[in-house]
């Protein structure tokens, strides 16, 4: 173990050992005189050769008596010049699995970086193969139309409501052609102005209104433009977290488009009566205006907000299409 030093351990003498040799290791035998504890050289076996026994060099040597001949070359060991070395047996089987399994890490190298070159090549030139749609929508998602192609469907069919007291928005329904808007808007007129989408001016006469509801209908005098369609279902068969969007004349901009979700259902407006509530920006002149699916359907009638400043924070409420068809159905 590297690093680990070891320590010898002195014992007193025992006994069968040397006295006063340090270690208790034992004494040496007593060294042999010269000559004496070495045998003689043996002659060459004929009683022939040099007086110190050393055997006669070979004939023709070309050396003289008594003198050493040059020590021969190095012999390398192996095989002889000129032939190839043959590997054991035991190493030429490892070198074969040592290729064998290098020959397999250099093949899974390739397959990577091949997996790689098209990986980058896909991403730099982009794929070739077409794209895969996304599967449609099921469910309450049929039928659903895009952001612009709704308001584009929607849109004609809101007029600007203008009376001598109060302005705000008006929103024309199939198939009788009748203008829904607030009763806060009407505010006891019985005639007002209308400007239709596509900017002509037209006037309506008050025919029914419902102050419990905040909801007054118009038959205007002339044609207003397209009407829109009311949603069936109880409360427009809306889910918390559906788009909506309002289209308006807040503060006189006609035809304003806001949009944001369903916060809540099941409210209840200042009146009592039932109410969508959404973070669809509203502000004083939306009155009246409609609120509407992207199934380009009418869902409610935007009504009031709720905020500690005279301006929009999010929290609108329009009232659902429930009162706005017991309404109709009244003058129909």
């Amino acid at each position: 173990m590297r690093g680990r030093r070891y320590k010898t351990r002195v014992t007193p003498n025992a006994p069968g050992m040397s006295p006063g040799r340090p270690g208790g290791l034992p004494s040496l035998s007593p060294r042999p005189d010269a000559g004496d504890g070495l045998p003689p050289l043996a002659g060459n076996g004929a009683g022939q050769g040099s007086a110190e026994g050393l055997p006669p060099l070979g004939p023709g040597s070309g050396a003289e008596p008594g003198v050493t001949s040059p020590r021969p070359a190095a012999t390398r060991l192996g095989p002889p010049a000129g032939a190839s070395p043959a590997p054991p047996p035991a190493r030429r089987r490892r070198s074969s699995r040592r290729r064998a399994g290098l020959g397999i890490v250099a093949a899974v190298a390739l397959a990577a970086a091949a997996g790689a070159g098209a990986l980058v090549s896909q991403l730099v030139e982009g794929d070739s193969r077409p794209a895969t749609a996304a599967p449609a929508p099921s469910g309450s998602g049929r039928g659903l139309l895009s952001l612009t192609a709704a308001i584009a469907a929607v849109e004609p069919s809101v007029v600007e409501v203008q009376g001598s007291l109060a302005q705000g928005s008006g929103v024309v329904v199939a198939p009788n052609g009748l203008i829904v808007t607030n009763e806060h808007v009407v505010s006891g007129e019985a005639t007002l102005d209308v400007t239709t989408a596509d900017d002509r001016r037209i006037s309506a006469q008050v025919i029914a209104t419902d102050p419990n509801s905040d909801l007054a209908v118009l038959r205007p005098v002339g044609p207003p433009g397209p009407g829109v369609r009311l949603a069936e279902e109880p409360d427009g068969g809306l889910r918390q977290g559906d788009t909506v969007f309002a289209i308006g004349s807040p503060f006189g901009l006609r035809n304003s488009v806001t949009s944001g979700v369903v916060s809540s259902l099941g409210r209840r407006g200042d009146r009592g009566q039932p109410v969508i509530q959404t973070d669809t920006p509203i502000n004083p002149g939306n009155s009246g205006g409609g609120l509407f699916d992207l199934r380009g359907r009418l869902v409610g009638i935007p009504t009031e907000i709720r905020s500690p400043v005279p301006g929009n924070v999010g929290i609108g409420f329009a009232v659902t299409t429930e009162p706005i068809k017991a309404l109709l159905a009244k003058v129909s």
